[in-house]
């Protein structure tokens, strides 16, 4: 299964054993290499002081089998689900003060809570050995709040500490890792609930003040290490949105003023660009003008030279013509003179 971590709200009934009248009921799903469902339900305050006062959770484990825990007087009690008739819970603790949380981890239920001696105790449903995590002292301050919360392969231990007279802090440790101790935030009063909470790629803690409605977000980086997200109060966002729109009001003005400025530079460009244009064409037609007159003089001068080459080819041709005609006709008057001298010998020869 993949790690995830949902908030989901569900109606769930419970047999009279467990619940006599549930006011709120809230799960949740921690995700680890086995799909594990905790359901938690409760009369407010959770897990507060008083043997009146009683806290129900109900794990739902990967092979389908269900464990209840819960706090009753001085005791924590567990028990297998469904409950049958003739069943009876079984006494797990017997100094149990306050502020019973619980996980699943490493296929174990864990839990912790705040026994008689207002020492911080985690323990198992297995066979593990109970271990006192927080105590006390002589400073005369006391736990509350207490939350475990499964991270990848990771239980962790969130807590607040309260002096008298001194405002509670949000701090972390982590119960089966030696010096793995970190502080959330301090001098914050509250009754603070962390939640898990998977954006753009990284784990983030958000905090809820169930008594002020206040909200806190961190960046989840490492084992104990947190950095704050800020939230924009409502009077700083508001400040900061007339400050933007007094902003664009000024930038708006400055336009508007520098409107008509835009449009006369826009206007002499244009006309620069106009003339320029005109210019150019005329640059060009005057070089068109040039270049056609430089190619009709070139051809002109071709076609004189040529025309005379004709011309004097052509008076050649008539002077040889003529010669030739001239030696024609003397052929003929040769051809004449020969057949008239042939003919009169004839004719003198005949009268003989």
């Amino acid at each position: 299964m993949d790690r995830s971590f949902k908030i989901s709200y569900s109606i769930l009934c419970f047999p009279r054993l467990f619940v006599r009248r549930p006011e709120y009921i809230y799960g949740v799903v921690f995700g680890t290499k086995m799909a594990v469902d905790i359901l938690y339900v409760f009369m407010p305050p959770f897990g507060g002081r008083g043997r009146g006062n009683m806290a129900y959770q109900i794990f739902e484990m990967a092979d389908g089998q269900r464990v209840a825990l819960y706090a009753q007087g001085n005791s924590i009690f567990s028990c297998l689900l469904p409950f049958m008739r003739g069943m009876t819970p079984a006494e797990v603790k017997a100094d149990y003060l306050a502020h019973l949380s619980a996980a699943v981890f490493r296929d174990t239920v864990c839990y912790v809570y705040e026994n008689l001696e207002h020492k911080v105790v985690i323990d198992t449903l297995g066979a593990s050995p109970a271990r006192i995590l927080l105590s006390d002292g002589t400073g005369g301050y006391g736990f509350e709040n207490l939350q475990l919360v499964v991270r990848e392969n990771g239980l962790y231990l969130f807590y607040q500490v309260r002096r008298k007279g001194e405002k509670a802090g949000l701090y972390v440790c982590m119960p089966y890792r030696e010096n793995v101790w970190g502080t959330v935030f301090e001098g914050e009063d509250g009754s603070w609930q962390v939640e898990l909470l998977a954006a753009e790629g990284q784990t983030q803690l958000l905090c809820l003040d169930r008594r002020g409605g206040r909200l806190r977000l961190y960046d989840w980086q490492q084992d104990a290490e947190f950095v704050q997200r800020r939230f924009m109060e409502e009077a700083a966002h508001e400040k900061q949105v007339e400050a933007l729109k007094a902003s664009w009001q000024e930038e708006k003005a400055l336009l508007e003023s520098g409107k008509e400025e835009l449009q006369a530079e826009a206007m002499a460009k244009l006309g620069e660009f106009q003339q320029e244009k005109e210019e150019r064409m005329i640059q060009c037609r005057k070089e068109y003008e040039s270049r056609v007159e430089r190619l009709r003089t070139e051809y002109e001068g071709k076609l004189s030279q040529c025309r005379e080459g004709y011309e004097a080819q052509l008076e050649r041709a008539k002077q040889q013509y003529n010669e030739l005609a001239q030696t024609a006709v003397k052929l003929q008057q040769i051809g004449r003179k020969w057949r008239d001298k042939y003919f009169g010998r004839s004719e003198e020869k005949e009268n003989v």
